[in-house]
């Protein structure tokens, strides 16, 4: 009976050791990684391709839900890219490919050979020395919401742009700037792929798995319905709209008093705003915008020091004539900041929102701007500059006059009439065509900057190279450089500004910062954790990667929006005398207090700046609006989707042969199961006998 017992116990005790073995081989000693995870690399320094949507359609790109994966073909070549797409037989492939050779035809003919399920793109080195232009928003950008006639044959602003941007490409895209790995799908590439074409789909292969699924789809109204409807408790939102903040500061106070029971607004006062854009945008979750729209705010931020400088209080008070310093964000989607900034003006609602006679700070309105100075692109430029305009006010007129008289001999305007670039003027002149505004850049009839709107608009792009001068006293900024222009540019906007305020020619002997010029685009470029930053606010170390200058969505605050911001209010602040700590100072809508350092050169004292900065919607009134009409083109209406994991992984993808073998071994281990569970049921009584009772029963 023992023997009879053993056998099948035995038995059965080792198919358990060996499925336990087996257990521990799949697990990996127990490092608590998941099986089917253990057969991926991840690829760092991964950027992916989204989607957006507005009232009519959607752009950008998606992987499908659950990622999409394909073999890897590294492309070095037009010529490689064409073998692929002609001879590939291990299909759906995802090419590795240098960014020069990404445009409208390989791309149409990628999509239209039903042999490619994502892309890659990446730069090295060499692509780098050739790449003359990378620019894929429109070659008219903001068409929609932009005066009608002023992009045309003669003036294509962005002559090199491609439109892809905008297109709605049915495969995942992702750009990767480390050299390290791409170099690693390279090599895995000619380890497994790059030989025997005609054996491939025989072999395993190496392959890459891109996941950047985006649950919005169709537009942006259908996106919104969605995510209104509740089906459960935990409702599920599909799109956010795209915006943030608009920031904006005054010259000098807006309203008098530091409490608001005895603040009064200064009624009945003209306004000069100075205004550039604040973000850019490119095809990936990467954007660096240094010609646009960085050399605009650095240029605004050292205006607005330099006429704090020459302007004094008691000529504005008496002029009644102040000076807004604005940045508007969202520009690049159809203007959202200055849509917005509009709309509240219109209203009533700017600064603040609310009745009239009640508010601590005066309305202001569109008619109360005497002029409007928006500063654009300036970085391929030395000393020649184009101020754009389509009115012919003696506002517009007189002030490049003086623009031409105060830049001399360092600077030479040329007037550019009946022309104007995308910019936030087309905003305000759409609805007031005998609005008094100009623009100042760069280029006259096409943009310069051939990288507009890319991941490539970077320092090297403007020429941008940082001179440490408050460290080293050997050193000096070249006259020549990009930080001098924009020091150029500063003073003379200034004293312009001064003479059309004060009626009188400006005789002082102050010149601009370079070197805050230098430091902000230091910041702006190269390191966050720059001088400026730890003057304005003490924090923890950044990492030194240029800020994100991408609008996002309207719940989240970007961080370029809290610097910029802080800047503009240390520059234009008021320090509170003999007073150190702002902790127990009130705070309204009028006046702020904080603590920031004197200066760049001494970060080590602190003082208390009463500043006048502050901020205000950057939505779209299109979301705001219960009744919009989402077909009217009134507004913008640009909202971007959701997404739960962006990644790139590699892996080696078993041969056909290998996949069949798998799932023969699965159905014969399956069978194997039943054979093993009916074995052990049927002889269930003799495996497992009841013990026999060690104690003769009761006697009852």
């Amino acid at each position: 009976m023992t023997d009879v017992l053993m056998k099948p116990i035995m038995t059965i005790m080792g198919i358990f050791i060996i499925h336990f073995f087996i257990m521990l081989q799949l697990i990996g000693g127990g490092n608590g990684e998941r099986t089917k995870d253990q057969m991926y690399e991840k690829i760092d320094g991964s950027s992916a391709c989204y989607r957006r949507l507005n009232a009519t359609h959607q752009i950008g790109c998606s992987s499908n839900r659950g990622g999409s994966t394909g073999t890897i073909h590294v492309c070095d070549s037009k010529r490689d890219l064409n073998f692929l797409l002609v001879n590939g037989t291990a299909f759906p492939y995802i090419p590795v490919l240098p960014v020069k050779y990404f445009n409208v035809e390989n791309l149409e003919r990628m999509i239209e050979s039903k042999k490619v399920s994502g892309l890659v793109l990446h730069l090295n080195n060499e692509t780098l020395k050739s790449l003359d232009y990378f620019t894929h928003d429109y070659q008219c950008p903001n068409p929609y919401s932009s005066l009608t006639d002023t992009c045309n044959e003669v003036s294509t602003w962005n002559p090199y742009g491609t439109g892809l941007l905008y297109r709605d490409i049915p495969f995942p895209i992702f750009y990767i700037d480390s050299y390290e790995e791409v170099l690693k799908m390279r090599n895995c590439f000619e380890k497994f792929n790059n030989f025997s074409y005609e054996s491939q789909s025989d072999r395993s292969l190496c392959s890459l798995e891109l996941k950047s699924f985006m649950y919005a789809t169709t537009n942006t109204p259908t996106c919104r319905r969605r995510s209104n409807i509740i089906t459960n408790l935990n409702p599920v939102k599909f799109c956010d709209p795209l915006g943030d903040s608009n920031i904006w500061a005054s010259l000098y106070p807006l309203a008098d008093g530091p409490r608001r029971n005895e603040t009064k607004p200064l009624k009945d006062y003209k306004y000069i705003i100075i205004s550039a854009r604040l973000d850019a945008t490119s095809m990936f979750d990467k954007t660096s915008g240094a010609n646009s729209p960085v050399t605009g705010i650095v240029t605004l931020l050292t205006v607005a020091k330099y006429l704090k400088e020459i302007l004094p209080i008691e000529i504005v008070r008496e002029k009644k004539t102040n000076i807004l310093f604005i940045l508007f964000n969202g520009e690049t989607y159809d203007y959202i900041g200055s849509q917005r900034m509009l709309f509240d003006m219109l209203k009533g609602y700017f600064p603040l929102k609310g009745a009239a006679e009640d508010n601590i700070l005066p309305v202001i309105r569109p008619e109360n701007v005497s002029l409007f100075i928006e500063v654009s692109q300036l970085g391929n430029s030395k000393d020649r500059l184009f101020v754009h305009h389509l009115t012919k006010g003696n506002e517009v007129l007189g002030f490049y006059e003086k623009l031409v008289e105060y830049g001399k001999p360092l600077l030479k305007f040329d007037n550019v009439s009946d022309s104007l670039p995308p910019a936030s003027l087309h905003t305000f002149m759409k609805k007031i065509p005998t609005f008094p505004g100009l623009l100042i850049a760069d280029h006259k009839h096409s943009y310069s900057n051939h990288f507009y709107n890319s991941i490539f608009d970077n320092s090297t792009n403007i020429g941008f190279q940082y001179y440490d001068v408050l460290e080293n006293d050997d050193i000096s900024i070249p006259t020549d450089s990009i930080q001098q222009l924009i020091a150029n540019l500063s003073e003379t906007i200034g004293k312009s500004v001064f003479e059309e305020v004060s009626q009188t020619k400006y005789n002082g002997v102050e010149r601009a910062d370079v070197i805050l010029a230098n430091e902000l685009l230091y910041c702006y470029l190269e390191d966050p954790n720059c001088r400026v930053h730890r003057a304005i606010q003490r924090g923890n170390k950044l990492p030194k990667i240029p800020f994100s200058l991408y609008v996002g969505v309207d719940h989240v605050t970007n961080f370029m929006t809290s610097f910029t911001s802080l800047t503009l209010g240390w520059l234009t602040g008021v320090v509170e005398k003999g007073d150190v700590n702002c902790t127990n100072k009130p705070r309204n809508y009028a006046f702020k207090f904080y603590n920031m350092s004197k200066s760049i050169v001494d970060l080590n004292t602190t003082l208390c700046y009463k500043i006048t900065m502050n901020t205000t919607e950057a939505v779209s009134p299109a979301f705001i609006m219960p009744d919009y009409n989402w077909t009217s083109g009134e507004f913008s209406t640009w909202s971007e989707s959701t997404w739960s994991e962006i990644n790139v992984r590699m892996f080696l993808k078993p041969s056909a042969a290998h996949e069949k073998m798998s799932i023969a071994i699965g159905c014969i281990s399956v069978i194997f199961s039943f054979i093993l569970v009916y074995f052990v049921k049927s002889r269930s009584h003799i495996l497992f006998t009841p013990p026999l009772p060690t104690e003769a029963p009761t006697d009852c």
